[in-house]
């Protein structure tokens, strides 16, 4: 390596962010990362010859290349370097020399990143699409909507809600990926409050590489392979790169920390419970005695002044039905009371899922100074979910299914009402799980120029077309259907229709069946009736981006011999959203799913940004930046400015202060019901707790959410081979966007208008919710403290990082009060679904030594307990606790071959076996840990 001047070597101490994970550890600053040449060109803009982060720094201002290279949150023509906002860069190295089988792992790994959602099922708060391999970027725990995604400085379809970074490119064609940890809305507009996540792939590879990875993990393997081949010249080059992923699914029951007894009852139970309306009765008139129990006797003392009384299946609490009886207080000891079945070990942790991806860059130079460039993407994933049999039955109504006298399987001889799962915990003849299955296709096209105008100035203008389409076919009890097998017109060959039995069918004859829900009956039912208890329903979304975007930056003007650098730039985005069901999900006739709506949106957003940079004295520059974006019904301003000040080589000081803000989505904005959800409500009125339906309703006078972001920091290099960062954030909603809880919605007004009851029972059917501008919002601040030690010993090179994220405030609002949630699971009854579990501590520590063709590392995750608030009343005395997370992982790498071509990489994930700490309800959260247990993985790499 040529001489590198003293100052410039601080700076390449300071960019050495090493082997990951401990790369991942280290939230360097931007004076700490790589330093562009001394034209970067504006965010998306390729580099011809980019150079590895290490080198670009070393690079000075006279030997800098003339190509362009990414800087992410500038248009400007400022090296990384000199911005101020703090930017954790992993290089495609530092990813290499890692475990995680997926971009989206990399998330467990960065302690700012909190609550993804997707991936590891969490109950409680839904998790996101835990029906499919997907995760999001999360960080500061404001919501995977804050952080914006972006695949090369551009915008991807945020297909699942979010963005799912598993979506993006092949690991194998990343080149490196950069975090902005702080508000990027004057750069990127809308969602960039708590940062931007880009990943950044490699356009100027020459040759093949090959890579293929197996986990091991137990119960669920995983593999991946992944090609890449890249060809051309200086003028014309092609990159394509591929990938197949495949991991298999998970459930409760193969682990201990969730193979709980969950119980579920009331609509939810089976055995179910059954509505007498009149005495029970024999064939000859006599009492109904069941088990030793007369239940004619029982109706006689506690019916009601309606004529009716509750009691839970005869079976229930047997051995053979896997369910626990609760009696009511004045129970004579059966009948009245509730019967609980668990859920739990019938349920996923992970999905199975196999999915393809393919990238493809390409590049020409149309004239010296002037390059077309083409980027394609294509994504599909084909999933499978397998779940408790059957859902809960949702709504009752004043009659529920009928069980007739006629019925052979019914015990009471009179008509009867039946209330709960159509399908049990021990599930029907051959069906032990219900599927769901989820197709995603998605695509991403650009297309795009860029080039010198002259004068120091420069240009890039591209189309980008992003599109994901989604369909979900799950299975849902068509009331019909199953009210007809309750007549004995069950089965798929019975000829029955809508209107009722056809010619030729008989109840019970035939090819027409009878179906019991009594528990005592179910294992010698005829395996065709699940033709009656389970129907397929189909829900399609499809997601559409159409933006064209142009830039222009370049010298404006000089002052005392320095550059005032601007950028300017337009956007144009259309963004559709439609979504389609089949009849079941919109009739309200499916038992638990629905009512749902066809809709279809499109709004159009204009935007007009700008930046300007100078450097006021030597290694101090100022930055200031805006963007206006127009929606048609509201618009909004964004502003920012920092500085970064570095005093000496050893010492950088940064600020920035800015206006971030997060536009509602599209289908939120529209005055008509969007989203139909089933969440266990307690009513207050009797303090029952059941499964309902949630109605969601857009709400079109919301307008965008607002935050003010605040950053201070500083760079400390004593001596070289040392480095310290300290970070001082905070962040601060303002009209925060909120969807209003259920729970509250009922707590507040038990028969208010926003609450459907039965007209005969007065049970709660429906609570209909809608998104609202909060009076404030989520406020949380605290400190990201980073250091790292590199020395030599002999031929080997030790790296030591440790990576610290201390939580100082995490302030909820729930729409009514705020509260303070740091040291919480944030799951009280009416938290909002935007809040996320607050450790007060996270920490990443590693140690890592490399010589010549090995390497080695260990690596220690961290994150202090929560006390857990799950269902609990804000206010409330909080005494449970879930435990602190702390696991090690270690790995170890081999180079070998005549140019070092080939690659053996193997390691362990959670060494030790560590389980979750328990929480309630889910077994374990996944916000803090995760279930898989240990991981080893091995991978093979060629390069030729």
């Amino acid at each position: 390596m040529s001489y590198i001047p003293r100052t410039r070597r601080y700076l390449l101490a300071m960019s050495a962010l090493g082997t990951l994970p401990g790369a991942l550890m280290l939230a360097a600053p931007a004076v700490a990362q790589a330093s562009g040449p001394t034209s970067p060109a504006p965010a998306g803009q390729r580099s011809a010859d980019p150079l590895p982060v290490s080198d670009a720094v070393t690079a000075g201002a006279d030997d800098a290349p003339t190509s362009d290279i990414v800087v992410t949150g500038s248009y400007l023509n400022v090296r990384q370097e000199d911005r101020a906002s703090p930017v954790l860069s992993i290089s495609a190295e530092d990813l290499n020399r890692t475990g995680v089988g997926s971009l989206a792992d990399i998330t467990r790994f960065i302690p700012q990143n909190v609550g993804s959602a997707g991936g590891i099922q969490d109950l409680a708060k839904g998790g996101g699409a835990d029906s499919r391999d997907t995760r999001s970027a999360n960080l500061r725990g404001l919501g995977a909507g804050a952080t914006l995604v972006l695949l090369n400085g551009r915008r991807v379809v945020p297909a699942d809600g979010f963005v799912n970074l598993n979506s993006l490119t092949p690991e194998i064609a990343i080149e490196r990926l950069e975090t902005v940890l702080d508000g990027a809305s004057s750069t990127y507009g809308a969602d960039a409050v708590a940062g931007v996540f880009n990943v950044i792939t490699n356009t100027r590879f020459n040759g093949v590489k090959l890579s293929a990875q197996g986990t091991h993990i137990k119960n669920s393997p995983a593999f991946n392979v992944q090609a890449m081949f890249g060809i051309g010249d200086d003028r014309f080059h092609s990159v394509i790169s591929a990938e197949y992923r495949y991991q298999d699914n998970l459930q409760n029951s193969e682990r201990a920390i969730t193979n709980f007894f969950n119980p579920s009852s009331g609509a939810g139970a089976n055995p179910g419970s059954y509505i007498l309306y009149s005495r029970p009765r024999t064939a000859n008139g006599g009492d109904v005695i069941i088990g030793g129990n007369n239940y004619s006797q029982l109706y006689d003392r506690f019916r009601n002044a309606a004529g009716t009384v509750s009691v839970v299946d005869p079976d229930c609490g047997s051995a053979a039905s896997q369910s626990r009886y609760v009696p009511a207080a004045n129970s004579p000891g059966f009948g009245l009371g509730s019967c609980q079945f668990s859920f739990q070990a019938q349920n996923p942790i992970r999905p199975e899922a196999k999915s393809y991806l393919i990238h493809n860059d390409t590049t020409y130079e149309l004239a010296p100074g002037h390059t077309l460039f083409a980027e394609i993407g294509i994504y599909h994933q084909d999933s499978n979910r397998f779940s408790v049999p059957s859902y809960a039955q949702n709504r009752i109504g004043a009659r529920p299914p009928i069980v007739p006298a006629t019925n052979p399987y019914n015990p009471f001889g009179v008509d009867v009402a039946f209330v709960g799962r159509a399908i049990g915990s021990a599930g029907f003849p051959d069906y032990q799980y219900r599927l769901i299955q989820d197709k995603v296709d998605q695509r991403q096209f650009v297309l795009g120029a860029r080039g010198r105008i002259g004068g120091g100035w420069r240009y890039t203008a591209n189309a980008t077309y992003s599109r994901a389409d989604v369909q979900s076919t799950d299975r849902d009890t068509d009331l019909t259907l199953f009210q007809a097998a309750l007549n004995g017109f069950g089965g798929p060959n019975c000829n029955y229709r809508y209107s009722g039995p056809g010619a030729g069918a008989t109840a019970g004859q035939g090819n027409c069946l009878y179906y019991s829900p009594f528990a005592k009956d179910t294992a010698g039912l005829d395996p065709s009736l699940i033709f009656n208890l389970q129907s397929n329903v189909v829900s399609n979304a499809k997601i559409e981006y159409a933006i064209g975007e142009a830039v222009v930056n370049g010298p404006l003007a000089t002052i005392n011999g320095r550059s005032i650098d601007v950028a300017v730039g337009v956007q144009y985005r259309k963004e559709k959203l439609s979504n389609t069901y089949s009849d079941l999900l919109t009739s309200g006739f499916a038992g638990f799913l629905g009512p749902n709506r066809n809709t279809a949106f499109q709004r159009d957003v204009k935007s007009v940004f700008a930046e300007a940079n100078y450097e006021l004295i030597d290694g101090l520059n100022i930055n200031a930046a805006a963007r206006y974006e127009d929606y048609g019904n509201f618009n909004t301003v964004a502003p920012k400015i920092a500085a970064n000040w570095r005093i000496i080589p050893q010492i950088a000081i940064r600020v920035s202060a800015s206006k971030a803000f997060q536009a509602p989505s599209i289908q939120n904005s529209a005055a008509v019901l969007i989203n139909t959800n089933v969440v266990n409500i307690i009513d207050p009125l009797d303090r029952t707790t059941t499964f309902r339906s949630v109605q969601t309703y857009g709400n079109p006078d919301l307008q965008p959410q607002k935050a003010d972001v605040f950053n201070i920091g500083t760079t400390l290099l004593p001596f070289e081979g040392l480095r310290i960062s300290v970070d001082y954030w905070k962040y601060k909603y303002k009209n925060q966007i909120q969807l209003q809880n259920g729970q509250a919605v009922i707590n507040a007004a038990p028969n208010g208008p926003n609450v459907l009851r039965d007209q005969t029972t007065g049970a709660a059917q429906t609570i209909i919710v809608q998104s609202y501008n909060a009076p404030s919002g989520t406020g949380t601040s605290g400190i990201d403290v980073a250091g790292s030690y590199s020395f030599d010993i002999g031929t080997a090179r030790l790296s030591i990082r440790d990576n610290l994220s201390y939580l100082a405030t995490y302030d909820v609002d729930t729409g009514t009060i705020v509260y303070d949630g740091v040291g919480y699971r944030n799951n009280f009854q009416t938290s909002p679904l935007t809040s996320a579990a607050a450790p007060r501590w996270r920490n990443l520590a590693s140690v890592d030594a490399s010589m010549e063709q090995i390497f080695v590392s260990g690596t220690w995750r961290y994150v202090s307990g929560v006390r857990d608030d799950y269902q609990a009343v804000v206010g409330a005395k909080v005494i449970d606790r879930i435990g602190a997370w702390s696991v090690f992982d270690f790995q170890a790498g081999l180079q070998f071959g005549a140019d070092r071509q080939f690659e053996l990489t193997a390691g362990m994930i959670n060494a030790f076996n560590k389980t979750p700490p328990a929480a309630k309800y889910t077994g374990y959260l996944s916000t803090l840990g995760d279930p898989y247990g240990r991981q080893t993985y091995i991978r093979v790499g060629a390069k030729f």
